[in-house]
């Protein structure tokens, strides 16, 4: 990765909103709700950033829109030069890990067969399974397990190979972690952790990590916005957002929130 890369933005975001009518009753048009409200966001290679907010502030539905997974009402995505807007157009550059990593997977498959699967994504039907495995620790006897035998901690890991295999090895990209550490105890959470970090720094992968800790956030992050009714109100490296924050929503998630110790890796 140059210099040039990481300097320059792979990822923006600009006036990005996101409106939804909530009906009241059957033939009613209800309210319309503004979940996002002009977004501007900038991710470069090999960094991260982390949104924080309170439940409903609209983090999950940015990550969404983002991701291509709903359209978003107005505003612009551009994953270096390319304008995404077409569905399936992010699909080969930005990939999300959700909060349950169980979810994404077929019960039905075997650890192998849920590999193969994001292939579709990229046309592909060749895949170095126990590669794929041994990149994100997995040992290579588990191909032929069913995904429903995993613990969490594999299930995360496993997630995490599907979405590297859509993304392929085509440079950096970007990886959104939708609260995907959250339901980890604290000793899987930090293997996770540091096998992130690792992959960044081989990679040159961007993160977009959606948090509710903290000291996670602190952690990882180095930026952090704030999101606060579908804005992003304040934003920063994690020392000075902690040490002293400018907004009343910041403030407020400190006092309610597990307060960071201002530390990050950055």
């Amino acid at each position: 990765m140059t210099s040039r890369d990481s300097a320059s933005p792979i990822l923006r975001v600009r006036g990005l909103t996101k409106t939804y009518r909530r009906r009241k009753w059957i033939g009613s048009a209800g309210d319309e709700v503004r979940a996002l409200r002009g977004v501007d966001l900038d991710l470069c290679a090999g960094k991260t950033i982390a949104i924080v907010g309170a439940s409903g502030g609209g983090k999950s539905t940015l990550a969404r829109c983002v991701a291509g997974l709903e359209p978003a009402t107005s505003g612009e995505i551009f994953f270096r030069d390319q304008k995404l807007g077409k569905p399936g157009d992010a699909r080969h550059h930005i990939q999300m890990i959700f909060q349950d990593s169980g979810a994404s997977l077929n019960p039905r498959f075997s650890v192998a067969q849920a590999l193969l699967e994001p292939l579709a994504i990229r046309q592909e039907r060749n895949l170095n399974t126990s590669e794929r495995l041994r990149q994100v620790g997995l040992p290579e006897t588990l191909a032929s397990q069913g995904t429903s035998q995993l613990s969490g901690g594999q299930k995360a890991r496993l997630a995490l190979a599907r979405a590297l295999a859509a993304l392929g090895e085509s440079g950096a990209a970007v990886l959104i972690l939708d609260e995907s550490l959250a339901s980890l105890d604290l000793s899987v959470q930090a293997q996770m952790i540091n096998l992130l970090v690792d992959l960044q720094e081989k990679r040159g992968l961007a993160y977009l990590l959606i948090a509710h800790d903290l000291r996670l956030a602190a952690h990882l992050a180095d930026e952090i916005a704030v999101l606060f009714e579908g804005q992003i109100v304040e934003r920063g490296a994690p020392h000075r957002l902690f040490a002293a924050p400018a907004h009343p929503h910041t403030a407020y998630l400190l006092k309610t929130l597990a307060a960071p110790d201002g530390s990050s890796r950055a």
